[in-house]
């Protein structure tokens, strides 16, 4: 075996891989022995990682371009639910049917059921604050303030207890 030394090993290996990728290091080195290019496992190790790597960065780039085309000509996603909240919002009385029939119009593809479902949902509601404002003397706007209070407060614990502690400075004032 002669030493050719106007040879890049690792140049060879790279060539060698790119013609068999899945060639192991043991066929890498008697292959390349027959060519006259003597090469060990531990060099051909690591040029292969240094080759694997250096694949997998490519594929990532372009599933990365792939993936921004993608998302570039995909229709921005359209929230079903409220834009059937919305249509009978500005239309109280709507029949389920209509209400799809409409949202097609406007490319939104959606069932009868699936209105029915949220129609019920959003009666169900108004019947719950219905009950509550009847039950006392607490109208719908200090039910809203009593809702935005604990979403503020982060809980019912936090809205006890600044209530407590409203209360102590109410009777020191």
């Amino acid at each position: 075996m002669a030493k050719n030394p106007e040879v890049n090993k690792s140049q060879s290996i790279r060539d060698y891989f790119n013609a068999n990728p899945k060639a192991k290091s043991s066929e890498v080195v008697d292959a390349l022995a027959k060519q006259g290019i003597a090469v060990n496992a531990n060099l051909v190790n690591t040029v292969k990682s240094k080759h694997n790597k250096r694949q997998k960065v490519k594929k990532a780039a372009k599933k990365a371009a792939t993936s921004q085309t993608v998302a570039e000509t995909k229709k921005p996603e359209v929230n079903k639910t409220q834009a059937v909240r919305d249509y009978f919002k500005a239309n109280k009385d709507a029949k389920n049917q209509e209400v799809v029939d409409a949202l097609a119009k406007q490319g939104i593809t959606i069932s009868a059921n699936y209105v029915g479902n949220i129609k019920a949902t959003h009666n169900k509601r108004g019947q719950v604050v219905k009950k509550v404002v009847a039950k006392g003397n607490i109208g719908l706007s200090e039910i809203k303030a009593a809702l935005t209070f604990l979403k503020l407060m982060g809980g019912i614990k936090e809205a006890t207890e600044a209530l407590a502690a409203a209360q102590e400075i109410r009777e020191i004032v």
